[in-house]
């Protein structure tokens, strides 16, 4: 039962995941179509996105990770030994008890390379290009860079 939750929930972060990048990727051509055609809708796109990646995307693959991580290191346990040591629910919102409990699941950190690249490269790099994407719209047209002379 344990690891039918595990599946499920390893599961639905991919989902998110995925859902989260082409959402990232449609909002990011629509601020691409925009792109010298209309500055408050380029900057209204870009909050729009920025907002999707930091205040929904991160925190709900965040969370999702972190119930992963309670049914696949806690799948040898009962439900009742499980949340005896800690509820999903404190696992989730509450580090002091994540961290009790990851030292009785022996694991560091719920933050591996894998995650780190995934869970929070993904949005880093999104951001970047949102925010470049708001430079290039704030540069004017006739705007010509030339290195100065020493």
């Amino acid at each position: 039962m344990n690891i039918d939750k595990w599946a499920i929930n390893e599961s639905l972060l991919q989902a998110y995941r995925s859902t989260f990048v082409s959402s990232q990727s449609f909002l990011l051509a629509v601020g691409a179509i925009f792109s010298g055609k209309s500055h408050v809708l380029v900057y209204i796109t870009v909050a729009v996105g920025l907002a999707v990646t930091w205040l929904i995307w991160f925190p709900v693959v965040r969370a999702r990770h972190r119930i992963v991580d309670y049914y696949k290191f806690g799948h040898e346990l009962t439900s009742a030994e499980r949340s005896q040591i800690c509820s999903e629910h404190d696992y989730v919102h509450d580090r002091a008890k994540r961290d009790q409990t990851n030292i009785s699941f022996n694991i560091k950190t719920n933050w591996r390379k894998t995650r780190l690249k995934l869970d929070f490269g993904m949005p880093a790099l999104f951001s970047i290009v949102w925010i470049a994407l708001m430079i290039n719209e704030a540069i004017p047209p006739d705007f010509v860079f030339s290195w100065p002379n020493f």
